[in-house]
């Protein structure tokens, strides 16, 4: 009889050896495994993600500029990433950062239940980290996935963050994306669309009723206006509550105005009284009536459009000083703007209720902080700073750091400077110091210089 050679680890076909490693539950093991040769690590590679991530040693998260620390926590590793610990301070912060590439984020979704649920609230919560994957513009693209939909169990989700990114850039592919957000467009909370005409663009939210977020992206000259009669009617939307309009005119024609106005009207007379939050160009202040329409709304993010020359001018800032609204955010980027009297006033109406605020200021010699009330709400304060001065007088570092009174509950505060003699006068690590210990409130501080 022929001698029979006991069977070693390494007679075992790979899937076996899958199943085996699989089993190792301490990541130290798990690691001794990747390490034993090449073939165990090739099959064991694509859990090294998720398996070894508890084994990093965590001192500070930083956020990727200046080196400022972002959140302080024990210089440890984490055994096992299912700690309470871990999952209540360290993962939110690592999802919400840039740290992580989307395919690492879907991949840590295998790990639990808890980080499925954490990464899909962060993705819903940002999700256009989602855009390269649901960006859905050619037909036969929107096939492919719609054959995955059908895959999926009844009633199935196929949209990871709940999220779309949709265009017409293959005038073909109308159809096909019509015919997914029919079948699948329940679960969507939100969707960015790319300019189509009125009516393709009213049919396709009937399909969408649990809406939260709406972002509306193109070219003026791509807006197909019907005639009001033959137009369909925006269909009702009882969830949005977000609403993101980015429209640019080619050359920036001054003709564009009188449709982008009427655009900007035909949207918020449908939605403005539930939108709580709105991001567009300065112009939405020069709609008629334009209080009325956004009676509850809380975030106003107003950026700078190419489709005109002017940005910000006194009567939209003279608009801002008179509406009722009860912003606790607001932000208005996009160019760096004088401490007029109009823009003092409009910041001060918002004052008793603002939490977060974003703005791009020139200062001038005679800059004073006495000019701003005090914001006793605000806690976060983004504030970028330049200055056509060639030299800055020393007192404007005091002026600066009277800032502490201005906003005496500040937790975040973010600075961006753009002016070399400024920088000389005001950046230096004592300054800085000095400007963190002043906020007894303070968890976070930014510091940039563009110089």
């Amino acid at each position: 009889m022929e001698n029979l050679r006991p069977t070693e680890i390494s007679d075992l076909p790979n899937e076996m050896l899958e199943e085996i490693f699989n089993f190792l539950q301490d990541p130290n093991d798990f690691l001794s495994v990747v390490g034993t040769c090449n073939r165990w690590n090739d099959i064991m590679s694509y859990r090294k993600t998720e398996r070894l991530f508890g084994k990093v040693k965590w001192k500070y998260i930083f956020m990727l500029s200046n080196q400022k620390y972002f959140k302080k926590i024990n210089n440890r590793s984490f055994g096992h990433v299912q700690t309470p610990v871990f999952i209540a301070q360290v993962l939110p912060i690592l999802l919400k950062s840039d740290l992580l590439p989307l395919r690492t984020m879907l991949t840590l979704r295998q790990i639990s239940k808890n980080w499925q649920q954490e990464t899909g609230f962060q993705l819903e919560e940002d999700p256009s980290r989602l855009e390269s994957k649901y960006d859905l513009e050619e037909t036969e693209q929107v096939n492919r996935f719609i054959t995955h939909a059908s895959n999926l169990p009844q009633g199935g989700n196929p949209f990871i963050g709940k999220y779309l990114s949709i265009s017409l850039a293959d005038p073909g592919a109308y159809d096909s994306i019509h015919q997914l957000i029919q079948q699948h467009g329940t679960p969507l909370r939100s969707i960015k669309m790319f300019f189509f005409s009125r009516n393709q663009f009213a049919s396709m939210l009937g399909y969408i009723p649990n809406l939260e977020k709406l972002s509306i992206v193109g070219l003026i000259d791509e807006w197909v206006i019907e005639d009001e009669a033959d137009a369909l009617p925006l269909p009702p939307l009882l969830r949005l509550n977000n609403l993101c309009i980015s429209i640019f005119a080619v050359g920036g024609q001054v003709d564009a105005d009188d449709r982008y106005l009427r655009l900007l009207s035909f949207l918020l007379t449908a939605y403005g009284e539930q939108l709580s939050t709105l991001k567009c160009p300065p112009q939405v202040l020069r709609v008629g009536r334009i209080s009325n329409l956004l009676p509850n709304i809380r975030r106003l993010e107003l950026f700078k459009e190419l489709i005109f020359t002017d940005a910000y001018t006194q009567p939209d800032l003279q608009v801002l000083s008179q509406v009722e609204w009860r912003l606790q955010t607001l932000s208005i980027s996009g160019c760096y703007l004088p401490l007029t009297v109009e823009l003092m006033t409009a910041l001060n109406n918002f004052c008793a209720k603002l939490e977060d605020l974003e703005i791009s200021i020139q200062l001038e010699e005679n800059f004073d902080t006495d000019s701003l009330v005090c914001f006793p709400c605000l806690k976060k304060l983004k504030l970028g700073i330049t200055s056509e001065l060639r030299t800055i007088p020393l007192a404007m570092k005091d002026r600066l750091m009277t800032l502490v009174g201005v906003a005496p509950n500040l937790e975040e505060l973010d600075i961006k400077l753009r002016n070399g003699a400024m920088c000389d006068v005001v950046w230096s690590m004592e300054v800085m110091n000095n400007v963190a210990d002043a906020f007894q409130k303070l968890k976070v501080f930014r510091f940039f210089s563009s110089i």
